[in-house]
């Protein structure tokens, strides 16, 4: 009796064992893998010889008349374009005044509402002004509270003004020290500045930056890249290996996205001379840009894998473009679902924006042997279902 008794429990065991097995085999299968692959569709826009054909504030907007618009800073005019990307054509310039009754002064950043609603930066105010830049309102950013702001914000593709219910949030980046930031410092720091547009009172928000390091002789990339899904904020430290997500700034919830091209941890500490440190941060690996895709549902999480640089690199044009890059791709869970690793010298990963028909990025690579200095040109990455095997 006792014998059949294990022959029985063996064989329940050996069964569970089995179906879990197979279990676990079907779930792997089940799991889609996505790839972004370059398509063939490529929005190429001339532009004059006043405009520089790169730029890290450049936003795409949508018109109530569904007319898809390219907002482009450009630093050499003081000027915002729009142009069109139906016709590829500019639709119209706005000078940003730096003297007179509408003077704003040297902007660095800005944001569509509409197009006559344009909030504009300028150190620790924002100007909303119209497509004529007349400026319609002002926001101070240290105000009668006396919220003391250690790093003015700014509006960039990595880290755009996100406007909700009439309040304005602004990523706070680390500001650069003398004396490095430890762990208990990271985490009195705020990570987001809230502005009511409606009472112009400025408040930090109790989230503060997660302890991404414990000691101070860690001082290196403080840099992040934040975007918003209409529900969540979604942060990428460029130096973690996971990203960071809120939903009320109040707390993180983690999340694993460590890309397949890197073993540990990204490099966080750096030599104290300029050249020697813009030489690492091209050659050690990093994380970028995280963005949001409303159409797909998905999110971008950028890469820099290491790389060693060579004698004929132009270390200048390499800290704009980086030298290569990978683009991770999450589902609306968090969880990686695929990574891309795109060819060095063709593309530049900090200039894209996002349509109803995929991904645009441009491949107006300085080294790109098709370059051309006299235009915007932006491929369409194809998001694609792998076969999983």
């Amino acid at each position: 009796m006792m014998k059949n008794i294990w022959i029985y429990l063996l064989s329940s065991y050996a069964i569970c064992i089995l179906l879990s097995s197979c279990l676990g085999s079907k779930n792997s299968k089940d799991k889609k893998i996505y790839s972004l692959q370059p398509g063939k569709e490529c929005i190429v826009i001339p532009i004059d010889d006043n405009t520089n054909c790169y730029s890290m504030s450049m936003f795409s907007y949508m018109s109530p008349e569904g007319i898809p618009y390219l907002s482009y800073e450009n630093e050499q005019t003081n000027e915002l374009n729009f142009y069109r990307l139906d016709s590829c054509k500019l639709s119209h310039k706005i000078k940003i005044a730096q003297e007179g009754p509408e003077a704003i002064g040297r902007f660095i950043g800005h944001t569509v509402i509409d197009l006559d609603n344009i909030l504009i930066f300028d150190q620790f105010k924002i100007s909303r002004i119209n497509r004529n830049g007349k400026i319609l309102d002002k926001y101070n950013l240290i105000t009668d509270t006396q919220i003391a702001l250690c790093h003015p914000p700014t509006s960039k593709v990595y880290a755009p003004m996100i406007v909700q219910d009439s309040c304005i949030y602004l990523y706070q980046a680390l500001m650069y020290s003398d004396k490095p930031y430890d762990g208990d410092a990271l985490e009195r720091y705020p990570l987001c500045i809230k502005v009511n547009m409606q009472t112009k009172q400025t408040e930090k928000s109790p989230l503060t930056y997660p302890r991404l390091w414990e000691t101070e002789n860690e001082n290196g990339i403080f840099t992040c890249s934040r975007d918003y899904d209409g529900t969540n904020f979604v942060y990428s430290f460029f130096i973690s290996n996971s990203i960071y997500v809120t939903h009320d700034n109040q707390t993180f919830k983690k999340y694993p996205c460590k890309s397949q091209y890197i073993n540990g941890l990204p490099k966080n500490n750096y030599p104290l001379d300029i050249q020697a440190t813009q030489k690492e941060s091209i050659e050690n690996a990093s994380y970028g840009n995280i963005i949001y895709d409303k159409y797909r549902k998905v999110y971008y999480r950028f890469f820099q894998p290491a790389c060693e640089l060579n004698k004929q690199d132009n270390i200048a044009d390499l800290m704009k473009t980086g030298k290569k890059f990978s683009i991770m791709i999450l589902d609306k869970d968090f969880q990686v679902i695929g990574e891309t690793l795109f060819p060095e010298n063709t593309y530049i990963p900090v200039m894209f924006f996002v349509l109803e028909d995929g991904l645009y990025i441009s491949d107006n690579n300085f080294q790109n042997p098709e370059f051309n200095e006299n235009v915007l040109s932006f491929r369409r990455m194809e998001l694609i279902e792998l076969q999983n095997n």
